[in-house]
């Protein structure tokens, strides 16, 4: 359940980074807000587009529940290797200062989109893992709720 101060409802055109939008409809698809050189971008997190980002910045194609300034937990016993071609997309990796969600690369040359949702954290050098299993959660201690999770999508 959602408080009504914890969400709205619109367009990704003008979402800012750290926020999940949830379908309204069987049209929608569930999508969590980064960004790509400082660009905001969508990753869809569902539907027949899953895995795949676009632009978000000035969209008003896609839309529905939007629920800012989410926190994303890691499971921490869903460590892979990340350092080779068959990373799995969704997953979220942890490199050098930044959390990122794998995304499907539209280039003619494939590989992955690499989604920034976290800038900032501890370093952690030259090491990078990509986690399978992870959460978008809203709230702390007894009152964190869980709003999307990666099990979901499988």
């Amino acid at each position: 359940m959602l408080s009504p101060c914890e969400f709205t409802l619109g367009k990704v055109g003008s979402v800012t980074p750290l926020s999940l939008i949830l379908p309204t409809s069987k049209y929608e698809v569930a999508m969590i807000i980064g960004h790509v050189n400082e660009v905001a971008t969508a990753v869809f997190l569902s539907g027949q587009y899953s895995a795949s980002c676009i632009q978000s910045e000035g969209n008003e194609r896609w839309g529905g529940i939007i629920i800012p300034n989410v926190r994303i937990e890691i499971d921490e016993t869903s460590p892979v290797d990340s350092n080779n071609f068959d990373t799995p997309l969704l997953s979220m990796i942890r490199t050098d200062t930044r959390l990122v969600v794998a995304a499907k690369n539209e280039s003619a040359f494939g590989g992955l989109r690499l989604v920034t949702l976290h800038n900032d954290l501890v370093s952690a050098g030259d090491f990078q893992t990509a986690f399978t299993k992870w959460q978008v959660v809203l709230g702390d201690g007894e009152k964190k709720r869980v709003v999307w999770s990666s099990e979901m999508s499988a």
